[in-house]
């Protein structure tokens, strides 16, 4: 026989039948046991719950007479008269009267959340009777209950003050005919929101018909802005109902907004093309021309036609008056686009999270237009102000219970820092990044959250703390990830096994990974449209090289061996010809190496990186020059010159090594005068950076010696071979030269001839 902590584990797990079994041959022994008892009607009732769909309310009675049974043994028994009230007013209705005496005993407790819930429970049981007055009463004594309990979480304050405060005007509306009331009680919903957007179309309709229209416009613009589906189109007649006041003169700037919206959202319904918002909006720029809103919807309706320059003085005027997160977000745009450059932003308007959450995901799509430009850094600067505006916001109100309810869901809130996190990230605030990540994972867990803070955590160098966040996305994903997304995940912690050198366990892990691959593509792999199949090929790239650092420890002909194989099983893995074309030009097989870079080019096509392609063209242009096909060489050895970056030191070493290569090519090819510019430029490269010359530096500067020999410059000749001299002077090749040039004088070599 299990004891009462079994039994109660046995609950909290769920296994009800299980724990009701034990409870009854409990209670064989003790038929006055009230915990058992109680546990009883509680399983009971959770049985009850599983079954409701068939009809049968059977176990709802037998749970309300264990509830019963506990009251007739300790008729002060507050939970067991909680239960008791609900089933009979929410299920069974059975014994009203009784019910609304076990709430009103309630109300007596010493526990403010018992006494909400007795009134609750009353309340509805006084509607069932149809005694309104009563229902009213206990509303209001609710609201100020909900008040004290909820005085330091303004989210569900408002959250459970919304809804109490929608069922106490549709009261005074349809029991009592009280607009007046009514009107009172659902402008106490506005302040603190509603989930249900027909909450605010019945306001809206409510307000407008009895000419407030500046609720009646508020209470739509969020029915507007509420996403969910709208079967019987309410939304659509609510704007029909303000267009037909619209027309019969009604212009107050609260309905004027709502219709600004409602002809965005239902432009094709209502027939609203550009011309028509525009005119419009210029419409109340006339009536209104200190009001941003009207400035802001012009400015709109040539934004998304794409005429920039007749919107940015509409947006730009919006936001002098005040504007809003999205108008600053198509006011940047605009302004690029018609400048070319980007605006100086000289304040973040006022506006709700969510808006600036909105902000930030469109301007995430501009941004990604100009990747890799040299504004690039600045756009994510500005992509990081509007999430770190949406944060403040949110946490101002979550934490601080400061700011508007508006759209203050505890999951988009997650999201923003998801965002936010990842703009924080991408800017190197790594340890600011993870916080963030981890306090939305605490706010309404996903598994893009989990793998955000391991992408942190592994720029951290945190690897242990990234794979249990990387596993924890796994977890978190289970049915809802998609294979690409798998293994990718799957890739990541391998990587950080092999930064930690748990050989081992890599070992391991990358032969399981591998095997659920292989067998995704034999099971599923002829299903795969081109795009799944070469998105699936780009995620599986952090498994290989996790591959990589493994065969990095072995021979080179072993890692070549190891490419083969994969490429035998899939030959479209485009980053096993990444990897197997840098061990070939380790392995100086040049003619394989230019092969596994052409088919490695062939099957990742347009969305090779940058970097990746500059290491191709590098390999492939050196490859070139070592067989002797000087001008093909000298082909790919320009894009990487034309790639690199001069301000970055890994750039200026790339730059540096293509040119000592583009002077070999040109000096087989007699090209002399490109020769020289592209020795001199290397050479000028080891100067500048403070470079001690080496062999390579050596060989380049009598390549320059040669060109200049060539051109008939003989003095700058002779004299480049001095230098060489005075550094190596038992450098073979330059005394040869010498020997052969004789003396030329002296000559300068930090002047160009």
């Amino acid at each position: 026989m299990l004891d009462s902590e079994q039994l109660q584990s046995l609950y909290e797990q769920g296994n009800y039948k299980q724990c009701l079994e034990e409870l009854n041959l409990l209670l064989l022994f003790n038929t006055h046991d009230t915990t058992a008892l109680l546990l009883k009607g509680k399983c009971l009732y959770q049985v009850a719950l599983n079954e409701i769909q068939s009809g049968n309310e059977a176990n709802f009675t037998f749970a309300a007479n264990c509830f019963e049974e506990v009251l007739s043994l300790s008729p002060s028994h507050e939970e067991a008269m909680t239960f008791a009230a609900y089933i009979n007013i929410f299920i069974t209705q059975g014994d009203l009267p009784a019910a609304i005496g076990y709430c009103s005993r309630l109300l007596t407790s010493a526990n403010p959340i018992t006494r909400a819930n007795a009134l609750r429970y009353r309340q509805e049981a006084y509607s069932l009777t149809g005694k309104f007055d009563l229902v009213l009463k206990d509303l209001e004594t609710l609201a100020e209950l909900i008040r004290e309990i909820h005085q330091n979480n303004l989210p569900a304050l408002d959250q459970e003050s919304g809804d109490l405060y929608f069922r106490k005007g549709i009261i005074h509306l349809e029991n009592f005919a009280d607009h007046s009331k009514a009107l009172e009680a659902f402008r106490e919903v506005l302040k603190h929101g509603h989930a249900d957007f027909s909450a605010y179309c019945r306001i809206a309709e409510v307000a407008l018909d009895q000419g407030d229209y500046e609720t009646g416009g508020e209470a739509a613009v969020l029915a507007f802005f509420t996403d969910s589906p709208d079967p019987g189109n309410e939304r659509l007649t609510l704007y029909h109902l303000m267009e037909a006041l619209n027309k019969k003169g009604i212009h107050h700037p609260s309905l004027v907004k709502a219709m600004f919206i409602g002809q965005r959202i239902f432009a094709d319904a209502v027939g609203a093309d550009t011309t028509e918002l525009l005119s419009f909006a210029r419409q109340y720029i006339q009536m209104y021309p200190d009001w941003f809103w009207a400035w802001h919807y012009a400015g709109a309706a040539l934004y998304d036609a794409e005429n920039y320059e007749a919107a940015l003085p509409y947006l730009a005027k919006s936001l002098e008056l005040g504007g809003t997160a999205i108008g600053l977000q198509r006011y940047i745009e605009t302004a690029y686009h018609v400048n070319g450059e980007l605006p100086l932003i000289t304040k973040w308007p006022e506006d709700l999270p969510m808006f600036y959450y909105n902000a930030g995901v469109n301007f995430n799509e501009f941004e990604a237009s100009l990747a890799g430009t040299p504004i690039a850094p600045e756009l994510l600067k500005i992509r990081t102000g509007f999430y770190r505006m949406s944060y403040d916001g949110f946490y101002d109100y979550f934490y601080n219970n400061n700011g508007k309810a508006g759209f203050s869901e505890s999951h988009i809130f997650a999201m923003c820092c998801n965002n936010y996190g990842i703009a924080l990230t991408d800017g190197g605030t790594y340890d600011k990044a993870a916080d963030v990540h981890r306090l939305g994972y605490s706010i309404s867990p996903f598994w893009e959250q989990s793998n955000s803070l391991g992408t942190a955590l592994m720029l951290l160098g945190k690897y242990e703390e990234a794979i249990a966040a990387f596993a924890r996305a796994l977890d978190d994903g289970g049915q809802y990830l998609d294979f690409a997304d798998y293994i990718e995940l799957k890739g990541e912690i391998l990587t950080a096994l092999s930064n930690l050198g748990r050989t081992e366990e890599l070992t391991a892990l990358l032969q399981r990974t591998e095997e659920e691959y292989n067998d995704f593509i034999a099971e599923h792999g002829s299903g795969l449209s081109a795009e799944e199949r070469f998105i699936l090929s780009e995620r599986y790239i952090t498994v290989q090289n996790a591959r990589h650092d493994l065969l990095s420890g072995g021979s080179i002909e072993d890692a070549v061996r190891a490419w083969q194989e994969q490429l035998e099983k899939h030959p479209d893995d485009n980053s096993a010809w990444y990897m197997l074309m840098q061990n070939y030009f380790q392995l100086k097989d040049y003619q394989q190496c230019i092969a596994c870079a052409n088919n490695y080019l062939s099957v990742k096509a347009e969305a090779i990186k940058p970097e990746s392609l500059l290491k191709v063209h590098f390999m492939r242009g050196v490859s070139y020059l070592r067989i002797e096909k000087y001008g093909q060489a000298k082909a790919e050895l320009i894009m990487v010159l034309k790639g690199c970056d001069p301000a970055d030191e890994s750039g200026r070493v790339s730059i540096c090594d293509a040119n000592m290569h583009l002077a070999k090519c040109s000096a087989m090819l007699q090209q002399w005068e490109e020769c020289k510019t592209y020795a001199w430029d290397a050479i000028t490269c080891y100067n500048d950076n403070g470079w001690k010359w080496d062999d390579t530096c050596f060989a380049t500067a009598l390549h320059y010696a040669d060109a200049c020999m060539a051109t008939g410059e003989k003095k700058a000749a002779i004299g480049t071979v001095d230098v060489v001299l005075g550094m190596a002077p038992n450098n073979e090749d330059a005394l040869s030269r010498k020997k052969e040039w004789k003396s030329g004088g002296l000559f300068s070599f930090l002047k160009k001839k």
